[in-house]
């Protein structure tokens, strides 16, 4: 299409060279002269109009490509949007997974601590009576099948994170490739873009060359072909630094892949050991007699509660749990470094900027308004002190700087780069599809007080 383009342009300029040229020889009269003219203006005319139906139909390809780059945009926004509910969803069930393990590990120090142990034989042959024997079976049976539930629920809600990683992969290799596809519809746009500046601008030195006043027009046509060459640089550019991007992930997503299957690896280590503990820990509780063991397992059940509610209020405190740090190298605030786990969020989002700006930060820890509770799950200091390096939290529907408001839904994650304990503000750096470059970063300069900061 172009060179077709290029070759007809090339024609008529040199059309146009060979009438403007002067024809005295031809013209013996006045009235010569003047048809010359009128034929040079008539053959104006019609070089002119071949023009302009090739620029109508290179604007009908532009709107075509526009078309498609717009709904290419939008169905990246929905990507994102899906990415996003997915992050909440496995943040979720990991940190229902810790609470539940952190139940089973104190069954299982109960046991060593109380040291008892007996079976179904010592619960039977200790019995005073008939009833006494069916009372005891039964209370073991209950507990058995209790904690068997518990470590069945515990291996499904592994599962579905596993299933939810897998689903989001997927979705962040659709919105790469969106992008990609996206980037290449764009390219096509500005190129064709291009070609028609060119058009124009040869079109008005043909122009010009009839009218005695080419050299300013031609310069323009020039200019335009200048700008054409600018951006095919460009593209070639950015098609040479996709490339290298694409290779890049392509590397995070293989070493992320690597790691899930060493994490899946000593999970299931971990299983065995704590199911045979809550085996052990069943036959221990059948000493007891029938209305001991009713009392015991109510008890057991309202400490279980109160040790959870204790859990989740020192996770949004910021203390640290053994229990809840996954594989990995531990920074010096002793939360998992996770800079091996490349990037899973969905670009143009608050929290893929803040994981490309801090490696260090969990690789699905949900949603912006999750993140102080994930943190501190796995061991991060959280808190409302600001400091230079932390990533600020801002919680659903909270002010920004005062200036926007955080999703009602999901919040808002940004990375702090400098704190001026003077004034008390932060300068933070950020991204989104709020702002005019999604990918950050979009910096901006607020008070620090009444936010929660995640500390490396």
């Amino acid at each position: 299409m172009k060179k077709s383009l290029l070759s007809a342009l090339m024609v008529c300029s040199l059309t146009l060279t060979a009438v403007a040229a002067p024809s005295l020889a031809l013209a013996d009269t006045i009235d010569d002269q003047i048809e010359q003219q009128d034929q040079k203006i008539d053959s104006l005319k019609g070089q002119q109009a071949d023009a302009q139906s090739q620029i109508d139909s290179l604007e009908a390809e532009i709107e075509t490509v526009g078309a498609k780059v717009t709904a290419l945009e939008a169905k990246q926004v929905e990507l994102g949007n899906e990415a996003e509910k997915l992050q909440d969803k496995i943040a979720t069930l990991k940190l229902r997974i810790a609470k539940r393990e952190e139940a089973i590990q104190k069954q299982a120090r109960d046991v060593q601590v109380n040291g008892q142990s007996t079976n179904f034989i010592d619960a039977v042959l200790e019995a005073d009576s008939l009833t006494d024997v069916i009372g005891r079976v039964q209370a073991m049976t209950t507990i058995v099948n209790a904690n068997n539930d518990l470590v069945e629920q515990q291996k499904q809600d592994q599962q579905d994170v596993e299933d939810k990683v897998k689903e989001n992969e997927s979705k962040i290799q659709e919105v790469a490739a969106n992008q990609a596809e996206l980037t290449d519809q764009k390219n096509a746009i500005a190129a064709k873009q291009a070609d028609l500046n060119v058009l124009k601008a040869d079109l008005a030195a043909e122009q010009a060359t009839a009218e005695k006043d080419k050299d300013a027009l031609t310069k323009k046509k020039e200019e335009a072909e200048a700008e054409k060459a600018r951006v095919l640089k460009e593209q070639q550019e950015a098609a040479a630094k996709a490339k290298a991007e694409e290779e890049a992930q392509a590397q995070a997503l293989k070493e992320a892949q690597a790691q899930a299957a060493d994490e899946a690896a000593a999970s299931a280590v971990t299983e065995t050991a704590t199911s045979n503990s809550t085996a052990s820990s069943s036959t221990s509780s059948a000493s007891s007699s029938t209305s001991n063991s009713s009392s015991s397992s109510s008890n057991s059940s309202t400490n279980s509660s109160s040790s959870n509610n204790s859990s989740s209020s020192n996770s949004s405190a910021g203390s640290s749990d053994d229990s809840s740090a996954s594989t990995g190298n531990t920074s010096s605030s002793g939360g998992t470094d996770h800079s091996s786990s490349g990037n899973m969020y969905a670009w143009g989002q608050c929290t893929w900027y803040v994981k490309n700006r801090a490696p260090w930060v969990g690789t699905y820890w949900g949603n912006g308004a999750q993140w102080g509770a994930s943190a501190a799950a796995e061991g991060y200091t959280v808190n409302g002190t600001p400091a230079a390096g932390a990533v600020v939290v801002f919680a659903a529907g909270q002010s920004v700087g005062g200036t926007w408001n955080a999703s009602s839904a999901y919040g808002h994650v940004a990375y702090v780069e400098s704190y001026d304990a003077a004034s008390n503000t932060i300068t933070i750096s950020q991204g989104g599809m709020g702002f005019d470059s999604p990918g950050g970063p979009n910096t901006a300069t607020m008070s620090a007080s009444g936010y929660t900061y995640i500390h490396r």
